[in-house]
């Protein structure tokens, strides 16, 4: 299938826009799914802190799981945006690249730390493109990178919108809850409480991105 992108872009505030509109259209939903995620890749952080863990080995346990969550809710909204289902074997697909993506994108932070967020946009498009069912398991981080590459500007200027749209929404939440607790606890629950915002409205506009870059209804 090709992958040309269109001759018209649509402005990258019509894609902020299209996001938002499509979390006030299924917002409750959206956010059950994110809070099914972020529950779900809680309990092997849990484990590691509830046998003995140290906080180090906890937050190392969290960096991987908690990415994996994200990736997963991304190919669950990516598939439930196309116009027809997909079939079985891309769904198992979608969720086992979901799962690689987000292993090497916990990685990525924990060797490269803050300067994570300069590489991770290069990986944004693998998931997406397994589940539209424009690449197979062996080339969809080639053509996460390609695509991310030929479309610098765009990636990467959308990359910076979603990081500026959590950081004031995880400092409301930690505001709040610092209020109530220490700050070891406050931080834990603050991303916590934030995560079923940013998430999906993150999903939502990266499946726009994608959309727009490779002419797919998704």
């Amino acid at each position: 299938m090709s992958d040309a992108a269109p001759q018209a872009r649509t402005p990258v505030s019509d894609l902020f826009a299209t996001a938002v509109h499509r979390f006030g259209q299924v917002w409750a939903d959206l956010m059950v799914a994110a809070v099914t995620a972020l529950v779900l890749a809680s309990l092997p952080v849990v484990a590691v802190h509830a046998t003995g863990g140290d906080v180090p080995q906890t937050v190392l346990i969290a960096f991987f799981s908690y990415s994996i969550a994200y990736f997963c809710l991304l190919g669950w909204v990516m598939l439930r945006g196309l116009p027809e289902p997909a079939p079985g074997r891309r769904v198992v697909w979608t969720y086992m690249t979901a799962i690689l993506i987000g292993i090497l994108c916990g990685a990525l932070v924990v060797v490269f730390v803050t300067y994570a967020v300069v590489v991770i946009p290069l990986l944004l498009f693998a998931v997406p493109a397994i589940a539209a069912g424009d690449a197979s398991p062996a080339g969809a981080i080639a053509r996460s990178v390609a695509l991310a590459v030929r479309n610098f500007a765009r990636t990467w200027l959308v990359w910076l919108i979603t990081v500026l749209f959590a950081a004031p929404v995880v400092l409301a939440m930690l505001l709040i809850v610092s209020a109530f607790a220490d700050n070891t606890t406050s931080t834990v629950i603050g991303l916590a409480l934030a995560a079923p915002i940013i998430w999906p409205f993150s999903a939502l506009f990266l499946r726009a991105l994608y959309g727009d870059l490779t002419g797919r209804a998704v």
